[in-house]
């Protein structure tokens, strides 16, 4: 008996710590607020911001969880980097700032995130944001919980649930830019620039920056304003970003036609998840009676009491039920996971092709979106070889 009892201790336990370390979290529609800088800044003194696609965080996913949600992840990681930029557009605080893949293309401040968590219930991004020097910013953790009142059908309060997350970001960077000198911010833009004239020029820009080794750049020569190879490769680096731009375009169709069934989801997955979360807890609170229960019905056993005796089979009885009960439960909440299986088949993140005029040919650009940026990279490097009567060194 003393064997089945400090077994059964062994399982009522956790679940009695489990119920003491429940908290209660507060959740409102209010969100930070986009800070605009009062102090005018001049279009020299802007910088360019470069979003990356978000990494999906799958590894954060279990096994069950994955199947469900990970074509969701894969939509959002297109997703949310666009809401960013127009967070931080609407800021007013930066120069250009597009979404661009695995940074194809050279930009001042580069920002980059994993998504640890999103489930229409709450978000958890962990955020990146360095500079092309390669100066980190900062790296932190974004948390953001909804509230029911950010899914209503009133019009006037649809909102993006987590709009704080996408503004609280926009506003760090915001603080961290105040703190760079003019000086600084100017290199910033220098180093970017001959980043992006060493990719197409590397024997005329390879002795204007230095790296240290740790990923860090600095400017060793500044090149002449009329130096010609340089005026060539800002006109190619205009081109470039007409492409970028028009890109952007297929990122902003692709946040329209996800949004209403992204929003669907996202409130039936808040809806799931609050569901999912009272079945546990009444699961938990049965297996906690249940084990109690069993634990009484055995104490009472030892007792030399008739009458305990019978009571304690009873208890045991009922403890055991009621254990049934909690685990049947727990199988119950498996089916509110499976439900959102079908809702993630609806998104998409295929891109349709390009077609580009340029000044002597048209071209077409297939494929994915890392696909595209490779062409149109190859492609400027034909036009930038053609210009300077290079075009037998084009790789």
């Amino acid at each position: 008996m003393t064997i089945s009892l400090r077994r059964l201790a062994a399982i009522a336990l956790p679940l009695f710590l489990a119920a003491g370390c429940s908290s209660t979290t507060v959740k409102t529609t209010e969100h930070a607020r986009i800070v605009t800088d009062t102090v005018p800044v001049s279009e020299e003194e802007l910088l360019d911001v470069g979003v990356g696609i978000f990494s999906p965080g799958l590894a954060n996913l279990g096994e069950e969880d994955g199947q469900a949600l990970g074509k969701i992840r894969e939509a959002e990681a297109r997703f949310m980097p666009y809401r960013l930029t127009e967070a931080l557009q609407n800021s007013g605080n930066w120069g250009a700032v597009r979404v661009i893949p695995d940074r194809l293309s050279q930009m001042d401040v580069w920002v980059d995130a994993e998504i640890v968590q999103s489930d229409g219930a709450s978000l958890w991004l962990q955020v990146s944001v360095e500079d092309a020097s390669g100066r980190r910013w900062f790296s932190k953790k974004y948390t953001e919980e909804a509230s029911k009142y950010s899914y209503a059908d009133d019009v006037a309060t649809r909102m993006e649930p987590f709009q704080g997350t996408y503004n609280q970001i926009a506003n760090d960077m915001l603080q961290f830019r105040r703190q760079l000198t003019p000086a600084q911010v100017a290199e910033i833009r220098l180093i970017s620039e001959l980043k992006f004239a060493r990719d197409f020029a590397p024997d005329a820009f390879n002795a204007y920056l230095e790296e240290d080794g740790n990923g860090g750049y600095r400017v060793k020569r500044v090149p002449a304003p009329n130096d010609p190879v340089l005026t060539r490769v800002r006109q190619i680096r205009e081109r470039d970003y007409v492409f970028v731009d028009t890109l952007q375009q297929h990122y902003a169709s692709f946040v329209r036609q996800m949004e209403m069934p992204y929003r669907e989801w996202r409130e039936a997955y808040y809806t799931e998840s609050e569901a999912l979360k009272e079945v546990r807890a009444k699961s938990n609170a049965r297996l906690i009676g249940g084990a109690l229960a069993v634990l009484a019905g055995i104490l009472a056993q030892g007792s030399n009491s008739s009458i305990a005796n019978a009571a304690g089979w009873v208890g045991i009885g009922a403890g055991a039920s009621a254990v049934m009960s909690g685990l049947n439960k727990r199988e119950e909440a498996k089916i509110h996971v499976e439900a959102l299986q079908e809702i993630s088949d609806s998104l998409n993140s295929e891109i349709e092709p390009h077609t580009l005029a340029l000044q002597d040919r048209t071209v077409t650009l297939t494929g994915t979106v890392n696909q595209q940026y490779e062409q149109w990279r190859q492609i400027l490097r034909e036009i930038y070889a053609r210009d300077t009567g290079q075009a037998g060194a084009v790789n």
